[in-house]
């Protein structure tokens, strides 16, 4: 697949090259449970896939720069972000971004499927879908404690 302007298509491009099975739009759209006309609106710039697609991109394509990338062309306020120097600390801001986007639909699936107090089967995708998010979430405070704590601790060894 031949490198476009556009940072989704080009992820997925580089993603077919090791694994061919993605170069076909459909499958890449199954592999992240997305239309194949969504995944086409994403790749063409007609719409802005949201920030779980992209996470779901990152880890299906292996792209973990896709993060910053889509940060920086979403947002206006952000367009200087994670430049060159990007910093553990900067990835880590870029975690919070990412994964605390839809965080309010993925906590009214969480309290509706708690209300009764178990798990049925037909709530178990749903179930599972949350569980990965908290796994996400676990990890992504796990690398800001450490991202904090180390530029922290490097402001401190430069003010002595």
């Amino acid at each position: 697949m031949r490198e476009t302007g556009n940072i989704y298509r080009n992820a997925r491009g580089e993603a077919a090259a090791k694994n061919p099975l993605l170069s076909s739009r459909a499958r890449a759209a199954g592999a992240l449970y997305v239309s194949q006309e969504a995944l086409q609106d994403y790749e063409t710039g007609k719409t802005l896939p949201p920030c779980d697609v992209v996470q779901r991109m990152v880890e299906v394509y292996g792209a973990p720069d896709l993060r910053r990338l889509h940060i920086r062309a979403c947002c206006p306020l952000l367009p200087d972000y994670g430049g060159e120097t990007e910093s553990e600390l900067t990835r880590a801001a870029l975690s919070w971004a990412v994964e605390f986007s839809r965080v309010d639909d993925m906590t009214l699936r969480f309290a509706e499927l708690a209300r009764d107090g178990r798990i049925t089967a037909g709530e178990r995708e749903a179930a599972l879908a949350i569980r990965e998010k908290a796994v996400r979430l676990r990890r992504m405070m796990e690398e800001t404690i450490s991202a904090v704590d180390t530029a922290l601790a490097a402001a401190g060894e430069e003010n002595a």
